[in-house]
């Protein structure tokens, strides 16, 4: 059993700096390569990313990976949970953690806009369900990364040990 929590540690670290390197590669493409595209709006000139489309499909998959990472690891633990014969824990983190993540998705959803955005390649989106869905995936990111802030910084002042 020891073992297996090794191994399971190990890969969930390697899939972690897999995924932390390609959002720094995306980032580095966006922000670093990026800019050289002038356009003319209103008079003023401005400059255009390139790669917008590489950053908004990269946000959506990693958007995509975590709500399936937590609708796959919710079931497994009400599924553990309900083999548990205790009953402290049939009411379990999972509740907890689908409440909060329900509730990041639709205040997301209500702070989205559906102002048109121009993309690098000089088209206009306009669509808003494309726009509602690019300010969800954003908000929502920005949420995760604070709450994951958060609960390293608790895990490191001891918080979260077992007593």
């Amino acid at each position: 059993m020891e073992n297996q929590n090794n191994k399971q540690i190990k890969a969930n670290s390697w899939v972690l700096g897999i995924l932390f390197i390609l959002s720094a590669a995306v980032l580095v493409m966006f922000f670093g390569v990026g800019y050289g595209d002038t356009e003319y709006l209103n008079n003023s000139t401005l400059t255009a990313p390139r790669y917008t489309g590489v950053l908004l499909i990269w946000l959506y998959s990693l958007v995509a990976i975590c709500a399936g990472a937590i609708v796959i690891f919710g079931i497994s633990a009400a599924f553990r949970s309900m083999k548990s014969k205790t009953k402290g824990a049939k009411t379990g983190f999972a509740g907890i953690v689908f409440l909060l993540t329900f509730a990041i998705i639709g205040a997301s959803y209500f702070l989205a806009d559906t102002t048109a955005v121009r993309l690098g390649n000089k088209e206009l989106v306009e669509t808003p369900w494309e726009l509602i869905l690019s300010d969800m995936c954003l908000y929502s990111i920005y949420a995760l990364v604070v709450v994951s802030l958060l609960c390293s910084l608790m895990s490191m002042l001891g918080i979260f040990k077992k007593r």
